[in-house]
């Protein structure tokens, strides 16, 4: 029986959902004036159709949706790995034009073995603080490698059949050397640290390393972009990005009492790896971030939606887009281009890797080395021996 503690717990449960084309996260939970409120100060929104919250579905919300219920209530997102029952129908039927997107055919419901075993392994990544994203992650890979083997208890599955599932993966699916090292990792971990049973995967291969150098735009590309956003928050945003430095998700949580302007610093708390670090803020920035904060006066995030809450990863993601077409910059680059490009030219002035390491926030020096590779300081001063041949 559960103990009283866990009877009187309030318990928010996660479900995905498809509201109007758009995949979401379903916030299901008794009336509760407490819990509605915090559900707002995520950005969620009401659907009257589905009788829920709801916030965009990604990494980015997972992370702020534990981080806001964290000693409030306990969420249970067992129900996002079971997509069968995850996009209930209305009461009402859609009418549907002829451009609506079809339903998607519901997926074969998990067994009760597989569920159990996912449960499980969930709530030891919990225990351990794993980030939401490396638990979204971790349980999705587990849930398809289990699925692979239709006929057999979790349990029952042995080091030859995990070998012959990375076989499938590799040479049927074709899939990235990054996939197949999210595959070795979840199964390792529900074998190892939920089973308790290293040797059956203690022999397990992993794919051999690639190493893939960055996407870094030169500083006049930066510029561009930079000067073709006229929205004041918009600019401010890939600024920060540009300036200190950060990944997407850093940007999105930072809150304004990170921002140190005395000292002309920014505190990042929890990024990758759970770990916090200070980093730059630059005076250009923090110019354009004063006249930012008294037009838009964000509450809790130093960037907020329209609705409150956290601005959204894929919102960020579309301004840069929209800023590249803008500029007219051709070449491959995302978001997090620009934390590349904060590296590479750093070095290129001659900032000590060290320092860099350390405002990037790697753990290894190795990892910020790779900036050496796409750095043009040291290419540029190189003469090609075809300059020698008399042609």
């Amino acid at each position: 029986m559960p103990d009283e503690k866990s009877v009187d717990r309030k318990t928010v449960n996660l479900e995905a959902l498809d509201h109007n084309g758009q995949r979401r996260i379903a916030l299901r939970f008794p009336y509760d004036s407490q819990l509605i409120a915090t559900a707002k100060s995520i950005g969620a929104q009401w659907s009257k159709t589905y009788k829920c919250w709801h916030v965009e579905n990604g990494s980015t919300s997972m992370k702020a949706i534990f981080a806001a219920y964290k000693g409030q209530a306990w969420v249970n997102a067992d129900a996002l790995f079971k997509k069968a029952e995850s996009a209930p129908t209305p009461a009402k039927p859609e009418i549907r034009t002829q451009g609506d997107k079809l339903p998607q055919p519901a997926e074969v419901p998990l067994s009760a073995d597989i569920a159990e075993a996912l449960q499980r392994m969930q709530q030891k990544l919990e225990i351990a603080r794993y980030s939401p994203r490396t638990i979204n992650t971790y349980l999705s890979a587990t849930k398809k490698f289990f699925q692979h083997f239709p006929g057999k208890h979790p349990n029952d599955i042995r080091t030859e059949d995990i070998e012959r599932y990375q076989h499938h993966l590799a040479s049927a699916r074709k899939v990235s050397n990054s996939y197949l090292n999210q595959v070795v990792n979840a199964v390792r971990y529900y074998y190892k640290d939920v089973m308790g049973d290293a040797h059956r995967v203690k022999f397990i291969e992993r794919p051999r390393s690639e190493r893939k150098l960055p996407n870094v735009l030169s500083e006049a590309e930066v510029t561009s972009i930079l000067r073709s956003v006229d929205n004041l928050k918009h600019q401010c945003i890939l600024m920060l990005i540009y300036s200190a430095g950060l990944r997407l998700g850093e940007l999105i949580s930072l809150k304004r009492s990170n921002i140190i302007p005395e000292r002309h610093q920014i505190v990042v708390r929890g990024g990758k790896g759970k770990k916090d670090r200070i980093t730059v803020l630059s005076p250009k920035v923090l110019e354009r971030l004063d006249l930012y904060l008294a037009e838009y006066r964000p509450k809790v995030f130093l960037f907020e939606g329209q609705s409150g809450g956290a601005y959204s990863a894929t919102s960020v993601q579309a301004i840069f887009k929209q800023a590249k077409a803008k500029a007219r910059i051709t070449a491959p680059a995302t978001v997090h281009s620009l934390r590349h490009s904060f590296a590479t030219h750093l070095l290129e002035k001659g900032t000590d890797l060290r320092y860099i390491q350390t405002l990037l926030g790697h753990s290894s020096s190795k990892t910020t080395e790779i900036y050496t590779h796409v750095s043009t300081k040291a290419l540029g001063k190189i003469r090609s021996p075809l300059e020698d041949l008399d042609i």
